[in-house]
């Protein structure tokens, strides 16, 4: 065979084993029906828009896990701060929170009225003191801390860090979350554009408290399941790169 043409013939079958060495691709995890519980949960939250809670009645909930993993949705209705109502990050916020702790037995607390305070932005509230308690009692990992950000924003999450002060020293939960959040295709990320430093954010309140946290601002259109099918397929889009990411340990 002439010197040239086995070269290339060599190339080929290289190029073709190399292929099928390459990793084959994961087996989907979300079904259709945990995205329609979380739209559910996303509109059940989003109707309770200007509705007075009722005179001692609980303004957020705790959901018990299995696992050593922390999940909060401080935002999911609108929050009290300097006395008005701030718009609310949407019951999307925390339909994601549970969809994740369903598939890997996390902790969650989220709100699921309009409370008299602002978890994000104050200590001294009931929320803080039951989070507090439940990482005293659990001994997470890490907390992931769920917001939404606007549509028009150019990036499909922020990763918030209080520029890299949260994670105690532990960067390698940061890299293993961009890995598995660009393994499902989100790649658009931005980093500590909303950096969870400002104000009594829940990061820094964890990491107060000795336990690595993360900020997630989600672009609103991987928070909205109820707008469409596309937006639902990127909501479990985002549930499948957390409960991979959560799974991995």
């Amino acid at each position: 065979m002439h010197i040239k043409k086995r070269v290339l013939l060599l190339a080929a079958i290289t190029l073709s084993a190399c292929a099928t060495k390459q990793p084959l691709p994961q087996r989907a995890i979300v079904e259709p029906k945990l995205v329609h519980q979380a739209i559910e949960t996303e509109q059940a939250l989003d109707a309770r828009e200007g509705v007075a809670i009722e005179a001692g009645a609980e303004w957020f909930k705790v959901v018990p896990g299995r696992i050593p993993v922390i999940i909060t949705a401080p935002h999911a209705t609108r929050p009290l701060r300097n006395g008005n109502r701030r718009f609310a990050d949407g019951g999307g916020t925390a339909a994601l929170a549970l969809a994740v702790a369903e598939l890997t037995g996390a902790h969650v607390i989220y709100t699921t009225h309009e409370g008299p305070s602002d978890p994000n932005y104050y200590d001294d509230n009931d929320f803080k003191r039951e989070l507090a308690r439940l990482i005293g009692e659990v001994r997470p990992r890490y907390v992931l801390d769920i917001h939404g950000s606007h549509a028009y924003r150019p990036f499909d999450l922020d990763l918030g860090t209080m520029g890299g002060r949260s994670l105690l020293g532990q960067e390698a939960l940061l890299h293993e979350l961009i890995a598995s959040l660009r393994a499902e295709g989100l790649d658009n990320l931005s980093y500590n554009y909303f950096g969870a430093a400002k104000s009594e954010t829940i990061t820094k309140f964890a990491s107060g408290l000795g336990v690595p946290a993360v900020q997630l601002e989600a672009n609103t259109n991987y928070l909205s399941p109820s707008a469409g099918s596309v937006q639902a397929q990127r909501f479990s889009q985002l549930v499948q790169a957390l409960t991979r990411y959560i799974q991995r340990g």
